[in-house]
Parts: structure tokens; C-alpha cells; sequence
């Protein structure tokens, strides 16, 4: 019988089991179930499944520990862990291990589904990277365009990984996933504005969206507070830069590398006046001077609990003229120019999303 694929999901709650092997069945998937985990590498090992479902808390063996022990025996296939609670800590390990995605409990049945459609779609463009190099090694010349090809869909997927880890702020703030998106597409646009090369803009685009992956990290009691903040408040507030770095750091990718650091700077400002390190001018990489300024505009653009929207008009003033708070010396003087000659595409992406 054709299936849309192999999935095993393990975890110790036998109705969850039922419930979600009932759910991708009649989506149709080939699906198995375990509820020891103390069996399930061996039974991965073993099944050739295309995707592992499992909860991150279990006896004996926990999620994280299935999906580190797969990957030291070279196992890529992708993991979708699930947890019956927001759990920070968890989260960050489990993406550093190589989870795809993962899910709280008890999640909405069109949720699930579309995390197991992508963690697929994933484990098959896997297949075909596999099956590429075996054809490369049999005749490099006649493969080499089909190769690049599938190089260059596997880096899509790879990408998408990372913006596994941008969904945990979603949970928490809804507005946090388009803000994400206009900034991507505010930096692309200052970039090309300010005639930097394709790899540059390209790298923006990667690492954009990362800006305030820190804010997992801070309670939704104070993201969304709708009084003023407090000193400490706000204080907690601005430790989402370091938060950010501390979950980017430590890679020998380029570009995460660079995402880290613009985790860390997108609050400098050109004047020295910005947090959280005070740095000033061309201390800052310009990648964090054009995130900055689209952040600020985004920020001003969206209505929040705290405050309504300013609309175009009003917020193109404030970052041109200055408010008080915010001031045309806090951008760097050609990030803001750029600005000024594209501000009417930065309307219509805002609209638009």
C-alpha cells in the first residue's frame, strides 16, 4: 500500500498516541507507535522512518537524548519533539541538537498536521540530497546542474530549521510572525537601496529575522503588559539581546555567527546611545544599523497593548524629525537617507502583510 510516508511517534500517554496516530492516518501516513522510549532508537534504528514524533519528557530516555544519540549514529531524519509546557531551556537545547520543530500540548490537530507535512517535506528533500551523491560519485559532469539544484533546496529547508526556533516567540505574541517577516523584507529592501553586494543582501535576509529571538526568553506578562513599564521591566526587556546571542552563539556557521551578533546590536544606536553595550558609529555592523531602523519603524507602525499605531505619515516624521524618545542621530546617517528614498516601499510592505 502507497503512503505518504513512515513515522514513528513515541510517548508514555497511550490516548495521546492513539489520538495522533488516528489524526495521520487519515492524512495517510504509514504510522507506529512506542511508548518505552528505552526501545525507541533501536526500533528508528531499525524501521527506516521518514519523521520521529516524540515527547520531550519521558522515563528512561528523554526526547533530547533520542535525537542526540541519532545523530551521533548519523541519523538526519528530522524530529518534532512535544511538551506539555513552554520550557525555554528545553527549547534552545533542542534546536542546537537538530530537533525540526516542535509542538505544546495538546496542539491543534491542523497544527499538527502542518508541522508533520513540513517535517516530510524536509525528510524527502533528504533523500533526494542522498541520492544525488550517489549519482555525483557514478558521473560528476552529467549531475553536476541536478546536484546544485538539490543543494540549493536543501538550504531553503535548512533555513526553515532555524525559523523552527523563531516560532517559539509566536506562542507567546502573535504579532511577533509578521513583525518577523517585515523586517526580513524591510532589510532586503534598505540594502539594495544602499547598493551592497548580492551576498551581503542575502545574508541580511538570513539573519534579519532572528533580531529578537531572545524575546522567547522573556515573560509574556511583561511583552504584553498594557501599563507602562517599570524600570526593571524594561530592564528585563533589553536582556533579549543577550538572550538572543547566548542562543545563536557558539556555531562554526558564518551566518548564524553573524545572526548572533546582530542579536546582540540591533539596540545600538549611531550616537552611542543605544543598549546594550553602548557602542557607537562604525562599531556597529551595519548589518544591526539597517535591522535597527526597521525594527523602529515596524514598532511604530504596529499597534501593541501598550500603544496604538502611528500610521506612516507620523512615523516617518519621528524617525526623520525626532520625537524626543527617538531621534534622527540615533541611525547612522546613510542607513537613514536609504530610508528616506524607499520609505514608500516600507508602506507597502507593512500594508500588504
Amino acid at each position: 500500500m502507497n503512503t505518504k510516508g513512515k513515522i514513528l511517534i513515541i510517548d508514555d500517554d497511550k490516548s495521546l498516541l492513539k489520538s495522533s496516530m488516528m489524526i495521520l492516518r487519515a492524512e495517510g501516513y504509514d504510522v507506529e507507535t512506542e511508548q518505552e522510549s528505552k526501545n525507541a532508537v533501536e526500533r528508528i534504528t531499525a524501521g527506516g522512518y521518514d519523521l520521529t514524533i516524540t515527547d520531550i519528557r519521558m522515563p528512561n530516555i528523554t526526547g533530547l537524548e533520542i535525537i542526540a544519540e541519532m545523530r551521533r549514529r548519523g541519523m538526519e531524519e528530522p524530529v518534532i519533539l512535544m511538551t506539555a509546557y513552554a520550557d525555554l531551556p528545553a527549547a534552545i537545547d533542542a534546536i542546537r541538537r537538530g530537533a525540526f520543530d516542535f509542538l505544546l500540548k495538546p496542539f491543534n490537530p491542523d497544527d499538527f498536521i502542518l508541522s508533520v507535512e513540513r517535517g516530510m517535506r524536509f525528510s524527502n528533500l533528504l533523500k533526494i540530497e542522498k541520492s544525488y551523491k550517489r549519482q555525483l560519485e557514478q558521473d560528476v559532469l552529467a549531475k553536476t546542474k541536478e546536484l546544485r539544484d538539490a543543494f540549493g533546496k536543501i538550504t531553503e529547508l535548512s533555513n526553515e530549521m532555524m525559523f523552527r526556533l523563531i516560532k517559539a516567540s509566536e506562542y507567546k505574541d502573535q504579532e511577533t510572525g509578521t513583525h518577523i517577516l517585515r523586517v526580513k523584507q524591510y532589510s532586503v529592501v534598505l540594502a539594495e537601496e544602499l547598493d551592497l553586494p548580492r551576498g551581503f543582501v542575502d545574508k541580511i535576509a538570513f539573519v534579519s529575522p532572528l533580531h529578537d529571538v531572545g524575546k522567547i526568553g522573556v515573560s509574556e506578562s511583561i511583552l504584553l503588559k498594557t501599563e507602562r513599564l517599570t524600570n526593571e521591566e524594561f530592564n528585563l526587556i533589553k536582556h533579549h539581546t543577550h538572550m538572543g546571542s547566548d542562543i545563536l552563539k557558539g556555531s562554526n556557521n558564518e551566518q548564524i555567527q553573524l545572526a548572533a551578533a546582530v542579536a546582540l546590536s540591533h539596540h545600538e544606536r549611531w550616537d552611542g546611545s543605544g543598549y546594550p553595550l553602548g557602542l557607537k558609529g562604525e562599531e556597529i555592523l551595519l548589518e544591526a544599523r539597517i535591522v535597527n531602523i526597521c525594527d523602529q519603524y515596524d514598532a511604530l507602525m504596529t499597534s501593541r497593548p501598550y500603544k496604538p499605531s502611528f500610521g506612516h505619515e507620523k512615523t516617518y516624521d519621528i524617525l526623520t524629525n525626532g520625537d524626543g524618545r527617538t531621534m534622527p542621530n540615533h541611525f547612522d546617517p546613510k542607513v537613514l537617507d536609504a530610508f528616506k528614498n524607499c520609505a514608500g516601499l516600507f508602506k507597502s510592505i507593512y500594508d500588504n502583510s
